[in-house]
């Protein structure tokens, strides 16, 4: 991260950096951030996202609620109108702007995050294709990283949607979101109200999905994994 985020410094002037990766729906997971101003300052942050992740427009480009594809987005503390999500995310650890490219593919969702300080203010107006463009650059760099990431054991550990999809290739985005949710211990009560369905279709999901993985029970699928 700290490499990235001299990188972002020496060309858009970017103080902060994070990085955010998102498989299992119910909530981004902070793979890196760092500022150079001050690690705590970065910390602060990200327990402030953490508090307030469902009111940020990045969560919801993370989950797919746009559909697939790239997106740009970007938010000045200025502009927020909560005073306590400005204030935990924003003013209390010094930042002024964000500029994110988030990458919603069917598998997960990843968001690249560039920060000015509150000490620098807003990103020249006239660099942000820069921004954008290094936004780029990290995005490609960072998805090669969780492509390879992905394959070992910590992201086994922590992103059960993302295991799903690459130890059983077949199942569909629905049938792997239902499962995913079955692993980490949601009725079919839960995991529908969640994702906006009928129980019933819930449990047909998770039926076919058992199906297409060759298990009977919750408990040979876990162990499959």
């Amino acid at each position: 991260m700290q490499v990235a985020l001299e990188v972002a410094h020496d060309l858009v002037g970017a103080d902060f950096v994070s990085v955010f990766c998102l498989g299992d729906r119910d909530k981004p997971l902070l793979m890196g951030t760092a500022c150079r101003l001050g690690q705590h300052r970065a910390e602060r942050a990200a327990r402030g996202y953490d508090h307030h992740v469902n009111e940020d427009r990045n969560t919801q480009l993370l989950q797919g609620t746009h559909g697939p594809g790239d997106f740009l987005t970007f938010q000045a503390a200025d502009s927020i109108s909560s005073f306590t999500y400005r204030r935990d995310c924003y003013d209390l650890p010094g930042i002024s702007a964000r500029m994110s490219l988030i990458r919603r593919s069917p598998a997960y969702g990843l968001a690249i995050s560039l920060y000015t300080s509150a000490e620098a203010g807003l990103f020249p107006e006239q660099k942000h294709r820069d921004v954008q463009a290094v936004l780029g650059l990290l995005l490609v760099a960072t998805e090669r990283h969780v492509a390879f990431s992905l394959k070992g054991s910590v992201w086994r550990r922590d992103d059960i949607q993302t295991r799903l999809a690459l130890t059983y290739p077949d199942l569909t985005a629905r049938e792997r979101e239902v499962a995913a949710m079955a692993i980490k211990g949601r009725t079919a009560a839960e995991t529908a109200d969640i994702l906006g369905l009928a129980e019933t279709t819930v449990i047909t999901h998770r039926k076919k999905a058992y199906k297409r993985m060759n298990v009977t029970s919750l408990r040979q699928l876990v162990a499959s994994l």
